[in-house]
C-alpha cells in the first residue's frame, strides 16, 4: 500500500451555519478558535473554551492509474463522534475522539471525477472531558492506495511470547487469501567475540483473511570454555 499525505485543501466551519468555510491545514485544533466563558460547561477541565460541532470539507481527485485500486483513508484523530461521508453518502464513523481508524471509500469515489470527503466532528454536548481535548481533526490524515487484496493499515501485529528461550508471534490481518511472506532477524551473539551476527529465518504461510505465526528460538549461544590464568 502507498501513503500520501493528506492534510491540505480542507476547510471548516461550524456545523448546520452559513458561514464560508475556512481553509486549514491538518492537524486542526477547532476548540482553539472559540471564545472563552465564564460558565463553560467544560469548565477549568477545558479551559473555560465553548464547545461546539464542526465540519470539514475536502475536495479530489483521484489519478485513472486507481482504477480498481483500494483507496482507504487513515485518520489518526477526530474528536469526537466522527462521521466520514464521501459525495454525500456515509462512509464510515468512530465515536471515540482518541481512536484512530481507517475508512474505506473504494466503492464511493468516483475515478477521473472531483469528490468531496466530508467529516463531521461533534463536540457540543459539553462536559464530555476531564481534560482539555481540542476539537475537530486534530491529528494527520493519510491516504492509502493499492491493490484490493493487501495487508490491513497497521495490520501487522508482534507480540512476545517468551524471554529464555527467545520467543515472538506475528500476525497479519489481510483482506483476501494468498501466501505471506515473515523474514524474523535475530542476532546470535559469538561465544569466542564481543560481536554479534545477524541471522534471518524466512517463513512462508498462507493467509486467508487472519494469520498467527509463532517463532521460538531453540538453539542459544554458547560461552567458550576459557583456561585459567596461572
Amino acid at each position: 500500500m502507498q501513503a500520501t499525505p493528506f492534510n491540505d485543501s480542507w476547510a471548516y466551519r461550524h456545523l448546520n451555519s452559513e458561514e464560508a468555510f475556512t481553509p486549514v491545514t491538518l492537524p486542526h485544533d477547532a476548540m482553539l478558535y472559540e471564545p472563552r466563558l465564564e460558565n463553560a460547561p467544560g469548565g477549568s477541565n477545558t479551559g473555560w473554551f465553548d464547545g461546539c460541532d464542526y465540519e470539514y470539507i475536502r475536495r479530489f481527485r483521484p489519478d485513472e492509474d486507481l482504477r480498481g485500486e483500494a483507496i482507504i483513508l487513515e485518520f489518526e484523530g477526530v474528536y469526537r463522534l466522527a462521521e466520514v461521508f464521501v459525495n454525500g453518502q456515509k462512509a464510515g464513523s468512530c465515536d471515540y475522539g482518541y481512536t484512530g481508524f481507517t475508512v474505506d471509500i473504494t466503492d464511493l469515489v468516483a475515478i477521473g471525477e472531483d469528490n468531496e470527503i466530508r467529516v463531521v466532528a461533534h463536540n457540543a454536548d459539553q462536559p464530555n472531558s476531564r481534560w482539555y481535548s481540542g476539537a475537530g481533526i486534530y491529528r494527520p490524515v493519510t491516504l492509502w492506495t493499492g491493490p484490493r487484496e493487501h495487508i490491513d493499515v497497521d495490520g501487522i501485529g508482534v507480540r512476545t511470547l517468551s524471554t529464555d528461550p527467545t520467543g515472538i508471534e506475528v500476525s497479519l490481518q489481510t483482506t483476501g487469501a494468498g501466501k505471506a511472506h515473515i523474514e524474523i532477524f535475530e542476532k546470535q551473539q559469538n561465544a569466542d567475540t564481543a560481536t554479534s551476527t545477524p541471522t534471518s529465518k524466512r517463513i512462508t504461510s498462507k493467509v486467508a483473511g487472519q494469520l498467527q505465526q509463532s517463532y521460538l528460538q531453540t538453539a542459544k549461544p554458547t560461552k567458550k570454555a576459557t583456561q585459567p590464568s596461572r
